[in-house]
């Protein structure tokens, strides 16, 4: 009698066969996402000066890439910033409320150091005021990241004197620079510290706001929670992964708030009219001044501002810094009684206050202008008013930006250049 046997399965060949079927499966996702049709306009296109620019392709947007109805020709007000500038309609506000036209060169990611290199584009347009944003939450570090490590978007400027004073500083300075960066690698510890996306950390020291000269190497801290290099690759650039992935974060429960993860780092203030989430260890970073970076990214920062007032002075036309605060700053008349066990909190205002007061010393020295939008954001707060959002994000919402824009009118109207 023959006994019915069962075939031994050969597992090696049935690996491979699963291998070669995921191969074949993630190189028809990558080819139909290279075919696909509806391809989206890409946000920025390389500047060979500033870096990049916003596509003139996108909607809204003029020939030469800027946030505006056309590209003119002649031009009132020029407004220079960041993403406080781009996408918000304030400077247009202020053509509107001084009859003036107003002409915006704005990108986010940019510092005082692409002011400076756009010196030559904007002046064509014959200006009677530029006006440049100083903004607490970013232009301290921001500078220095453009200027050292932005690598094809490095500065590029045939301006032998804005060379000179985008230069280095001293061989101590470099070294302490370089040993900065050898720690926290592009401030890492950001990650770990921003209440508007949650991440635990895999070790307490990578959410430490002190000095980074006295910190152990944070690079190996952060790589020891993360998985292989071989995997890390793969779920950057695998479809088949990426789609796992999101199928994952839809099944799995939603992650938690800032405040409930972190109530420590992220305190959420209430009175009876307002409430906000405020993001303090995030914004202490890019201030903390025991950090060679933020003092060579603030000296950076400065005198662009100076070459700023020096090439409008020079071409007749008046040159105004719009000084920007932290949402935690304006709020600090209100929230200081009941914020003041909070260390994150005390510590951001402390640095901050500490930075406007070297600003302030120095454009009073170098006799450029500035209008202050911090009084009128706490006005605001005092009287019931949210110029925020209740979220964690440190942009002002319509309320700060219709502040921001009548603290502008209002000195422009004072200084004679209101129609």
């Amino acid at each position: 009698m023959f006994r019915h046997r069962v075939p031994e399965v050969n597992w090696g060949l049935a690996c491979v066969g699963v291998l070669l079927g995921l191969i074949v499966l993630e190189a028809t996702l990558q080819y139909r996402g290279r075919v696909r049709t509806d391809v989206q306009v890409p946000d920025v296109v390389i500047d060979e000066r500033v870096g990049y620019r916003p596509n003139s392709n996108l909607p809204g947007h003029d020939s030469r890439g800027w946030l505006n109805a056309s590209a003119l020709e002649r031009a009132d007000i020029v407004v220079l910033g960041d993403s406080l500038v781009y996408g918000s309609a304030w400077p247009q506000a202020v053509g509107v409320g001084l009859h003036r036209t107003v002409y915006q060169m704005a990108a986010y990611g940019y510092g005082p150091p692409q002011y400076a290199l756009l010196a030559d584009e904007f002046l064509t347009l014959r200006p009677q005021v530029v006006i440049a944003t100083y903004d607490f939450g970013d232009d301290l570090y921001d500078p220095y990241e453009f200027v050292y490590k932005r690598g094809d978007f490095k500065r590029s400027s045939a301006d032998a004197k804005l060379n000179e004073w985008f230069a280095a500083p001293d061989g101590k300075s470099q070294a302490a620079l370089r040993r900065a960066e050898a720690i926290d690698p592009g401030l890492i510890r950001r990650k770990y510290l921003d209440c508007r996306n949650p991440i635990e950390p895999p070790d307490p020291r990578l959410q430490a706001v002190r000095d980074v000269l006295e910190s152990p190497p944070l690079l190996p801290l952060m790589e020891a929670g993360n998985p292989p290099h071989v995997f890390t690759f793969l779920a950057d650039h695998s479809v088949l992964l990426d789609a796992f992935r999101q199928w994952i974060y839809a099944t799995k429960k939603p992650r938690e708030k800032a405040e409930v993860a972190w109530p420590d780092l992220c305190p959420r203030y209430r009175d009876q009219l307002l409430t906000t989430l405020f993001n303090p260890g995030y914004r202490k970073l890019v201030l903390d001044y025991s950090d060679p970076r933020i003092v060579e990214g603030e000296r950076i920062a400065l005198r662009s501002y100076r070459y700023l007032a020096e090439r409008c002075k020079a071409s007749q036309c008046k040159f105004y810094v719009v000084v920007i605060p932290t949402k935690e700053t304006a709020f600090r008349h209100q929230a200081e009684t009941s914020m003041k066990q909070q260390p994150y909190m005390i510590d951001l205002w402390n640095a901050e206050e500490e930075a406007r007061g070297r600003a302030q010393a120095y454009f009073a020295q170098e006799n450029i202008m500035t209008i202050d939008a911090l009084p009128a954001l706490q006005k605001l707060v005092m009287s019931g008013v949210n110029p925020y959002a209740n979220d964690a994000d440190g942009h002002p919402a319509l309320a700060g930006y219709d502040a921001i824009a009548r603290t502008v009118v209002a000195r422009l109207e004072r200084d004679g250049l209101a129609k």
